[in-house]
């Protein structure tokens, strides 16, 4: 149920919070100090997405509490936090509805996708796949021009959102390893901490550091970082960023596989530290030295690498899509989870001593070898101009929307209404 729950909320929220932007194409205001500033669409929406991740991790900080609540009290009472603050969501959501800008339902744009991708390999897309003008040939204008007397839903700029949105499915399939790499294959990280001397404290406390690394860093990129960068005239490109995310991801998994390999040198079962305690005598130490403190290090850095890829996935799946498929490809962002945890299951019976190094290796090696490949196909993507591909007329508030519906002239009589419908039609 959660997950069908999730399945319906997350890929229309990251959308919904972007359409509250007032800057959706580049402009210039007078500052504070009475300066004039031209303000960065591209920017803003890295800000405001930057907020929307903080908030979400606010939240989970909650996990520290329940943390302890489920080893001192119980587990009712850690399920119990949640529950309150789902419970809130529903009276706050009626509240701010008329409030929110929203984008009105337009229909999907799906069947119009395949229509260009039909019409593409219908003349001779096979043989141009992944080449220069490959999606010329799916461009009414080209269509026509061919000779063509079919008539299209659609115009040459859908073509080109179209292919916009190719290129960021094609960035979200990098994401899967480096999501892996973000806290280990499947259960590694738990069998990590097991064989460690957390004297006492949860052997998951340390990962909601996770949360509270993102609640702190989200400020300073956004603050000091950034502005810092602007500035200087450095324009640190969403795919820069995705990359650098990627390059911190795999040193974060490279000491995993560091601190596994020392687990293993100095517990006393060595090469059986996850299982240690069933093996050596009641009463006699079944840990290693190594301490618990350690585990924050890989947590830290991997952390941080979220602030560069998932807040810079969530703005590519916006301002890459077609109007009406923003929420589609907003899930596809999010599918991504979904490929990683399965192969985290796929795995699991590899999860165990005495290869977790390699549980941790494995990933960053393959992590560290596409993050290079990541650079070099999509490199150009930061040159490319920032468009945000949305019907801003149709970006309104409920109050505004009954506002014009209040304005537009109102037929007298039946005379009157017939020639407005036919100035309509």
């Amino acid at each position: 149920m959660l997950s069908i729950g999730a399945a319906q909320f997350k890929p229309n929220i990251s959308p919904t919070v972007i359409d509250q932007s007032p800057h959706k194409i580049a402009h210039v205001i007078t500052d504070k100090k009475g300066e004039k500033v031209i303000v960065d669409p591209e920017e803003s929406v890295n800000s405001v997405m930057l907020w929307f991740y903080l908030l979400i991790n606010l939240g989970s900080t909650f996990g520290i509490a329940t943390t302890y609540l489920a080893k001192i009290v119980g587990y009712w009472s850690a399920y119990l936090i949640p529950t309150i603050l789902y419970l809130l969501l529903p009276p706050l959501l009626w509240y701010l509805n008329p409030r929110l800008v929203k984008q009105p339902p337009g229909g999907s744009d799906l069947g119009n996708v395949f229509k260009v991708l039909g019409d593409i390999f219908a003349h001779g897309g096979w043989k141009r796949i992944g080449r220069t003008g490959f999606w010329e040939a799916g461009k009414p204008s080209v269509r026509k021009a061919a000779g063509s007397t079919k008539v299209y839903p659609y115009d040459d700029q859908f073509v080109n959102d179209v292919r916009r949105t190719f290129q960021a499915c094609g960035i979200f399939l990098f994401s899967p390893i480096w999501q892996i790499n973000d806290g280990g294959l499947g259960a590694a990280a738990n069998a990590l901490t097991a064989g460690m001397d957390t004297n006492g404290l949860p052997n998951d406390l340390l990962d909601n550091l996770n949360s509270v690394s993102i609640v702190i860093m989200v400020p300073f990129m956004n603050h000091i970082i950034y502005p810092l960068l602007r500035r200087r005239g450095i324009k640190w490109g969403p795919i820069s960023r995705m990359t650098f995310g990627f390059a911190l991801g795999t040193v974060g998994s490279i000491a995993y596989s560091i601190l596994q390999y020392y687990v293993y040198k100095t517990s006393p079962c060595g090469w059986n530290a996850t299982t240690c305690a069933e093996i050596v005598p009641v009463g006699e130490v079944s840990v290693s030295t190594v301490s618990y403190a350690w585990y924050a290090v890989p947590v830290v850095i991997t952390a941080i690498s979220e602030i560069f890829v998932n807040v810079t996935a969530y703005g590519i799946a916006y301002s890459r899509a077609p109007k009406n498929m923003k929420g589609l490809v907003a899930s596809l962002n999010l599918a991504m989870t979904a490929i990683s945890a399965a192969i985290g299951l796929a795995t699991a019976p590899a999860i165990s001593d005495p290869y977790l190094i390699w549980a941790f290796a494995g990933p960053t090696i393959v992590g560290a070898v596409l993050t290079v490949v990541f650079w070099f196909t999509f490199k150009h993507i930061d040159k490319e101009e920032f468009i945000l591909s949305s019907d801003f007329a149709d970006l309104k508030k409920d109050s505004e929307r009954e506002s014009d519906e209040e304005k537009a002239p109102q037929p007298k009589s039946i005379d009157e209404k017939k020639s407005i419908d036919e100035k309509k039609s």
